[in-house]
């Protein structure tokens, strides 16, 4: 009896584990951002003076601006938001998608599970010295998630990390119940049969 419960309290252990480790779509993008601005070619931009720096994307995506602007601090480029800096640095982020795709089952009696897929659009235009150049930074992220997991990855009041989920297969999900039923009475008639012989 031990053994059983020792071996139930493992497994849920484990999945514990598991679903702290799936990180949230927010939590995704945020990284993306960061890796986009972190593989900015070091030639693109002068590290020696500071830009002034305007962050130009929709309503939506307003609450990223810290984490962009602490994305190029860790990458050592002085910024400000002082108007009288000659150079400047305009961040847009032009699109944040979520899209959730081919559900299938893990195994015959396992758990369902989907295709996350998660974009960031990004442009940086640089004004340095008169010269206008202007770079892509544009991240995917792409894994694969529990069905019943979604609801915790994504956040409600925030719409960009939602997304619709395509239907399940429905011929998985209607097999299972009546294989385990089918058993269940086979097992049934078994039973009182081999007992009143």
């Amino acid at each position: 009896m031990k053994r059983i419960l020792f071996l139930i309290h493992t497994l849920l252990v484990l999945q514990s584990v598991q679903l702290a480790q799936t990180r949230t779509n927010l939590e995704i993008v945020n990284d993306l951002i960061e890796k986009s601005v972190s593989n900015i070619d070091p030639n693109i931009i002068n590290k020696n003076i500071s830009f002034n720096f305007i962050y130009n994307s929709s309503d939506s995506f307003n609450f990223l601006k810290a984490r962009v602007i602490d994305s190029y601090i860790k990458k050592g480029i002085s910024i400000n938001a002082n108007n009288s800096v000659e150079s400047r640095l305009e961040h847009s982020i032009n699109n944040i998608s979520i899209a959730y795709s081919n559900p299938y089952k893990d195994g015959f009696f396992g758990r369902i599970m989907i295709e996350r897929n998660i974009k960031v659009d990004a442009t940086l235009i640089i004004l340095d010295r008169s010269v206008i150049k202007t770079v892509d930074l544009n991240n995917s992220y792409k894994d694969t998630i529990e069905v019943e997991n979604i609801s915790r990855l994504e956040n409600p009041s925030i719409p960009f990390t939602q997304s619709t989920v395509p239907e399940l297969p429905l011929f998985s999900n209607l097999l299972e119940p009546i294989i385990v039923v089918g058993t269940l009475i086979v097992t049934i008639i078994l039973f009182f049969t081999i007992r009143s012989k």
